[in-house]
Order: structure tokens, then sequence, then C-alpha cells
């Protein structure tokens, strides 16, 4: 009895410390954010495609450890060229969404998809997570106010607002169908290996060995900066201010 009491002490220190750190980690960029998350269920069925075919292993118990490991690996990179990888959910964000999470998780039934939104300074991100065999998948619609596929309405054709970037026990979904890669989805081991603080550094300065450095042209980099001007001032709305910005691209590239 002991021996098991030890073992649940040491766990539960465990967490506490690592949670600990994070929070001082994440401190500087918690700010006075306030965090909206509204979640529920959804029947396979709503989904057309991929995921009604899939056998969710649902209901599960995964640990509050766990679920903050996968939150703070989740990051992603605009379409702009030269953005830099960025994590998804702040310190706020995935310290509301722990305990939410971990609940659900106990509640969903076979069948049904956990679907959540988060609302914070940045915008909306909404995505779905459900469990399949011995994995996690994160499927994202939007992140930031973002929505993954962008319609440009210059050349009449979907385009790509973002990218999830897979981390290490991550990679993206693929179809069974086509082999098409999905990369607003990816999935994930249950225990994923945590990143040392100064790998984490690395990564989201853009530093890491995936973040290779790109050489801009002065010129393309004086008028890109004017186009984001522009948008900022709201004299050109999204779906113009991406199409220049790939004229831009093509033409000096």
């Amino acid at each position: 009895m002991n021996i098991i009491l030890n073992k649940k002490l040491i766990h539960s220190l465990v967490f506490f410390v690592y949670f600990a750190a994070l929070s001082i980690y994440f401190a500087g960029n918690a700010g006075s954010e306030e965090i909206n998350v509204k979640i529920n269920f959804r029947s396979q069925s709503h989904y057309k495609l991929n995921i009604d075919k899939l056998k969710l292993s649902h209901p599960i118990k995964i640990s509050q450890a766990d679920i903050t490991n996968h939150l703070i690996s989740l990051s992603y990179k605009t379409s702009f060229l030269g953005s830099n990888r960025e994590r998804i959910f702040s310190f706020l964000s995935i310290k509301k969404l722990v305990p939410i999470l971990t609940k659900y998780f106990t509640k969903v039934v076979s069948g049904r998809v956990i679907h959540v939104e988060v609302k914070g300074k940045k915008g909306l991100t909404s995505f779905d997570i459900f469990a399949f065999k011995k994995y996690l998948n994160w499927r994202f619609d939007s992140i930031h106010g973002e929505t993954y596929f962008k319609k440009n309405d210059v050349r009449n054709s979907a385009i790509f607002a973002w990218n999830l970037i897979p981390a290490n026990g991550q990679r993206y979904f693929k179809t069974r169908s086509d082999k098409r890669i999905q990369k607003n989805w990816v999935v994930a081991s249950f225990k994923l290996p945590i990143a040392k603080a100064d790998q984490e550094k690395k990564i989201f300065t853009g530093l890491g060995a995936d973040s290779p450095r790109i050489k801009i042209d002065p010129k393309l980099e004086v008028k890109l900066e004017h186009l984001k001007h522009l948008h900022s001032k709201n004299l050109i709305n999204d779906d113009e201010y991406k199409a220049q910005q790939k004229k831009l691209f093509d033409k000096h590239f």
C-alpha cells in the first residue's frame, strides 16, 4: 500500500514541478489575455470525409500532464514567406484547456468527436480532438482567426493560410484513398517526448534545424512591409493582401 501511495505522490509531484516550470516559461506571454472556451460532442457522421470511417477509442483516460504536453507541442506556420514557427496555444489557454479536455475524454462515447472553440485576443481557434487506437488526433479548422482554407478571388482557387508543424512523436494524417497529406491534422502518440527548454527556445525563435534561414531580397522585404501596412490599415482585404503577396513572390523567386 505504501509503495502505491508513494508512486501516486511522485507522479503528482512530478506534474506539479513540470507545470510550475511551464508557468515560469510562459509567464512573459501570458499578459492579461481573456480566454473563452466552448466545447461539445459531435457525431462522426457530421464529417463526410476521413473521420467518419475511423473506429474511435472512446472514452479514454489521459493524465493532465500528457494533455499539457500535447497542447504545448502543437505549432504552426503561416503561408507568409519567412514566417516563423509559432505555438498555437498560449499558457493561459493551456491552463484552461487541460482540466476540461481531461474531463471530456472520460465522458465522450464511441462514435463521438470532441469539438473545441477557443477565443482569445488573437482570434478564434477551432479544432476537433479524438483518440484512434493509441494516438490522439488534432484536426484544426482555424487558428487565431485564420481558417485553413482561404478563397483567392483573384485566381478563383483555394489556398492554405497556414500549416501545422509536426513535432517529435507527431505526423500528418494521410488519407487511405489517395494518400493525401492533411496539413491541418496531426496524429500524435499518447506519450509525447518532452522537449527540453533550450530546444523549445531554438524551435520557436526560428533557429531550429527544421527552420532554415531564408534570405530575402531587401526590395521584396520593403514591398512586403508596405503591403502589410496597407492590410493593417484595412485599405485592402485579406484576399487581396494574399493575392498581391503571391504576385510579389512569383516575381522575385
